[in-house]
């Protein structure tokens, strides 16, 4: 792991943010993008929408960006404030100065970022490792949360990750061909189509040191930290996770937690069932709005 994200070379850093122009161009909703500074560096954030509802905070999955959630930003900024990060340490437009060395550097630097963007309460929520980075927040700021949503989590979140799938991620990590790349694709979500442009961004950002902590399973006394509203979303047929794991342990330190496994489905959630994932994330937030004062 690097101390400090960066590309490798600067021809795929210059891949990279072509691809990356090119599909932040297709956003559906008007936006602004904010640099926020922080002690390990500038966090680019991405606004949407407006209301005075509490804002939505959002996290994507490894090694992901704000772009992740375009597609499903229409209904997400409807009637509120939505903020997507790039995450430091991995590919996109933050700019790190200084090493995330552990969990609590990731804690801090969602808090600073948090304070520069001015916001109070948030809706905070994750996919896949953005679930475990949400809910690192939870165990120390909760606070601070009108709601915690994890929406598939991990393979590392609850339990160790499965060999045989790190087996898979290491030899498409250490010979990253396009065949592999796209095998490892269709294995996690087969239901989504990557573009060209998505494609060239995913190439290129093999090309990207990353330098943030590994995901690692919440302890007992971290899940019994989160004291925010909780809803984990989980896929029954998902190869990165087990689900039961995750809501037996939910069960047994989150008894508040509002759990659901959605059967017939993988880590492609969010695209398979966007219809309703979207909905019901969405309908707990509003249940848990804090009161305007």
């Amino acid at each position: 792991m690097a101390k400090i994200g960066r590309f490798t070379n600067d021809k795929a850093e210059a891949a990279f943010l072509r691809a990356y122009d090119a599909i932040s161009a297709r956003w559906p909703v008007p936006y602004t993008d904010l640099d926020i500074e922080t002690s390990f560096g500038t966090t680019r954030v991405r606004k949407s929408g407006s209301g005075d509802h509490a804002p939505l905070v959002l996290l994507s999955g490894m090694p992901g960006n704000c772009l992740f959630w375009q597609p499903f930003i229409e209904e997400l900024a409807r009637d509120r404030v939505v903020y997507a990060l790039d995450i430091m340490g991995w590919p996109g437009r933050c700019r790190q100065t200084a090493p995330i060395r552990d969990q609590d550097d990731i804690i801090g630097w969602l808090a600073e970022t948090l304070d520069g963007l001015g916001v109070d309460r948030v809706h905070l929520a994750g996919y896949s490792v953005g679930a475990w980075l949400a809910a690192l927040v939870g165990t120390k700021h909760s606070d601070r949360l009108a709601s915690l949503s994890m929406l598939e989590p991990g393979g590392a979140t609850f339990a160790k990750p499965k060999w045989s799938l790190l087996l898979k991620l290491l030899a498409a990590g250490l010979w990253p061909t396009d065949r592999r790349m796209r095998k490892i694709a269709a294995l996690l979500t087969p239901s989504v189509a990557l573009d060209d442009e998505a494609w060239a961004m995913a190439k290129a950002g093999r090309k990207f040191r990353l330098a943030l902590p590994w995901e690692r399973p919440l302890t007992d006394d971290q899940l019994r930290a989160l004291t925010a509203p909780l809803l984990v979303l989980f896929a029954r047929d998902t190869v990165v996770n087990d689900p039961e794991i995750g809501a037996r342990r939910l069960r047994d330190h989150v008894p508040s937690a509002d759990v659901e496994t959605y059967p017939d489905v993988g880590h492609d959630l969010l695209w398979a069932r966007t219809d309703t994932v979207i909905p019901r994330f969405l309908a707990f937030a509003a249940k848990h709005e804090p009161a305007r004062t």
